[in-house]
């Protein structure tokens, strides 16, 4: 399914991992959702970025409304029409969703899962993480990032770098010369991405790319994610705003990621 000229892979979870954890050849995946989806409407650099990964899977529920919103031949008022029918087959009929347009791959799950596959198989792991000297928190939790990381998964080997502008091509000589085979960027929207391309073209030892936003921060506790009820039941967005420190900027976001996001579905729907 296309959105917004990406092209989204109809793909089960089972069947990814099988494929990138060959190693055989680089792969990078990238999981869009609402939010990315319409920064590349009005960004052709970062749309560019994200038609480079060779899997782009789905991630968040919105983007279940927009498949079903494309996937028909009706007017643009129908799907407003529809909308409560769409919403209802989200939450009452995922089976029939997952099978029609491939299942979701949330980031979190997809790191956590790498990095255990890691663990036990013994393959080396680099993380870049992002520069920001100004977020005093953040600065913190990286001092103590690959201590935590050691005491969550005591036999993982990985590199752990902050990817500063001025040291990134010695971080990418480095990564380079090094036994990594999983890259696992943290550097936020469009960094990651940026990131993730520039290493792949110069690092052939890497064979599995990621963009991940702050899957890291909920396993080694920075954050606390949903617990598995509200996951399983599609509500960890309501999660993250009850439980998130600056509610207004959380609700800016998920206006984007829920109004603004279908209504641009819908207003770019050719019937």
């Amino acid at each position: 399914m296309q959105i917004f000229w990406i092209k989204i892979d109809k793909i089960s979870y089972k069947e990814l991992f099988e494929k990138i954890t060959k190693f055989e050849v680089q792969n990078i995946v990238f999981t869009p959702n609402p939010e990315i989806l319409l920064k590349t409407k009005k960004d052709s650099e970062f749309k560019n970025l994200i038609n480079k990964a060779n899997f782009k899977t789905s991630d968040w529920i919105g983007l279940y409304i927009a498949y079903q919103i494309i996937d028909n031949n009706y007017n643009k008022f129908i799907n407003i029409v529809l909308l409560p029918y769409f919403f209802f087959n989200l939450f009452f009929r995922r089976k029939y969703l997952y099978k029609k347009y491939g299942e979701r791959i949330c980031w979190s799950d997809l790191t956590k899962d790498l990095i255990k596959y890691s663990e036990k198989n013994k393959i080396k792991v680099t993380i870049i993480d992002l520069y920001n000297p100004t977020d005093t928190k953040k600065v913190w939790s990286q001092k103590v990032f690959s201590k935590l990381l050691k005491e969550k998964f005591t036999k993982l080997d990985f590199d752990y770098f902050i990817y500063e502008p001025n040291k990134k091509e010695e971080i990418i000589d480095k990564i380079k010369d090094s036994k990594s085979k999983i890259i696992f960027s943290t550097l936020w929207m469009k960094g990651q991405e940026e990131s993730v391309v520039e290493i792949m073209q110069k690092c052939t030892n890497i064979k599995i790319w990621l963009a991940i936003w702050s899957s890291f921060d909920y396993f080694i506790g920075f954050q606390k994610r949903a617990p598995k009820i509200w996951r399983k039941l599609w509500i960890e967005w309501l999660y993250r705003l009850i439980t998130w420190p600056r509610k207004i900027d959380r609700l800016k976001r998920l206006y984007n990621a829920i109004f603004v996001f279908i209504f641009e579905v819908i207003r770019n729907k050719k019937s």
